[in-house]
């Protein structure tokens, strides 16, 4: 039976790339501290390092940790470099995650699909596929759709007629994208994830919700990065549109006519109300949620959970339900943490004033005379 010490992750099993930490500093523009000539091929937490591997610390709430920890090296941020153990191997750096990006990329580079049409898929005749293209297992490719080179379409993926998906981009499987819809260059959409689906577009009329047709597209730029389960609506008579370089997390849905600019960061479960504009550079929250036809300004940031019903200027931080400059969100919930004792106090006060309206009585009126 296998123990539990011995079960590792496969990527601490699979030696996929060696570097020594000369090459990982160099890599990573980082300081030397130790043996340049010790090789890593494993990156692992603080809390699970063991020999032959690379510990990575970046924060300080961790570092109580290095008393018990088994490294042969560490990927450390400056700040915390002096609470490593005396005479550590290691690589000094400024900004450990994007060190940290960068060196995992190294030790564990992608594993591409062999270009190759599975014997299962369905590829109508009128689709065009550029060089080296990869489609899995009882994918389907429609008529009028096309696959950029180097693109990779997963198992039971489907393309719908007219799509476009750019080059070297990877549907994973079980990704659907809906008639006529774009995904842009070097994109990465999750299992799970719609692109396309019809907006929730009604008119109530003769007793009864109508569908507002939606005949809009779902358009996504180049270098994005859709999460599982995530969904992206149609445009009813316009588009919905995503920026390039915006990455969305799992389980995210924008809303018909949406539009979304460049760089944006979406975490789980956000969800956009339609025709919104969201500018570049925007950071949501998990579970931030933003009512319709507002306006989020280039650089916003809303904590989780958020509930925005008006528009948010650029570069301003919001927060709470109804959400409001983080800062203003503070003081009021500050405020409200002190309501009971408040509250206790002024019963006293009524409490005494009273008792000693009690004990001096009424006031005899005066006499003149």
């Amino acid at each position: 039976m296998t123990s539990r010490s011995e079960i590792r992750p496969l990527a601490a099993r699979a030696r996929i790339v060696e570097l020594s930490l000369s090459e990982i500093a160099g890599l990573v523009g980082g300081e030397l501290v130790g043996d340049g000539d010790l090789s890593v091929s494993v990156v692992r937490p603080i809390s699970e390092a063991g020999p032959g591997e690379l510990a990575f610390l970046a924060n300080r709430r961790y570092a109580g940790l290095l008393e018990g920890c088994r490294a042969s090296a560490y990927l450390v941020g400056r700040e915390l470099a002096p609470r490593l153990p005396e005479g550590a191997n290691s690589v000094v750096v400024e900004e450990p995650r994007l060190a940290l990006a960068s060196l995992l990329h190294r030790l564990h580079p992608p594993r591409h699909s062999l270009p190759d049409i599975h014997p299962t898929a369905i590829i109508d005749r009128r689709a065009e596929l550029g060089e080296r293209v990869a489609i899995g297992p009882y994918a389907v490719v429609e008529g009028g759709a096309s696959v950029g080179a180097g693109a990779r379409i997963g198992a039971h993926s489907v393309v719908g007629r007219g799509a476009k998906i750019g080059e070297d981009s990877l549907l994973h499987p079980h990704v659907v994208i809906y008639a006529d819809c774009q995904v842009g260059a070097r994109c990465v959409v999750h299992s799970g994830a719609r692109i396309g689906s019809d907006g929730f577009g009604f008119v109530f009329g003769d007793g009864e919700h109508r569908k507002i047709p939606q005949v809009g597209r779902a358009l996504v730029g180049d270098d994005v990065e859709i999460g599982a389960n995530s969904t992206i609506d149609r445009g009813s008579i316009g588009d919905t549109v995503v920026g390039p370089g915006t990455k969305l997390d799992n389980l995210v849905h924008l809303a018909h006519n949406v539009r979304v600019g460049a760089r944006s960061l979406f975490a789980a479960m956000v969800g956009v109300a339609g025709s919104t504009k969201v500018g570049s550079d925007v950071w949501m929250g998990g579970m931030a949620g933003v009512s319709d036809h507002l306006a989020v300004g280039d650089g916003a940031r809303l904590a989780i959970a958020s509930k925005v019903m008006r528009d948010v200027p650029a570069g301003v931080t919001v927060s709470g339900h109804p959400a409001r400059p983080h800062r203003r969100q503070m003081r009021r919930q500050a405020a409200a943490a002190r309501i009971g004792r408040l509250d206790a106090r002024v019963r006293r006060l009524e409490v005494a004033a009273g008792l000693r309206e009690r004990r001096s009585g009424p006031q005899s009126p005066s006499r003149s005379g």
